[in-house]
């Protein structure tokens, strides 16, 4: 569980130039729209990245020094730590999809 790497992390987004390339990150688009002066603004939930693997090391460790006995406190804390939390993220397009503005919440 604790090596298990899920999600984006906020220098990849940072680094996007594209829409298509926010959107194979794993951007969810939530609100679209367009303004007067033709640029598109559209909102995304990203999942934020989880996993490392120093506590994948740290959690193996454990489970040696106590004989596997860690499993049985670590899996229900990394079952308890595990909810999704996601970054929103605003986003301004010119009429080619190329990333003009872009704010994290």
């Amino acid at each position: 569980m604790a090596s298990n790497r899920a999600g984006t992390d906020i220098d990849s987004i940072q680094n996007s130039r594209t829409r298509t390339q926010l959107i194979a990150l794993g951007a969810e688009p939530v609100t679209s729209e367009r303004t007067e002066n033709g640029e598109w603004v559209e909102t995304y939930k990203i999942l934020k990245e989880k996993g490392s693997i120093a506590r994948a090391v740290m959690h193996g460790l454990l489970d040696i020094s106590s004989g596997f006995l860690w499993e049985f406190a670590g899996t229900p804390i990394e079952s308890s730590l595990s909810e999704k939390k996601y970054y929103s993220l605003k986003v301004t397009y010119n009429e080619s999809e190329q990333i003009q503005r872009m704010e994290l919440f």
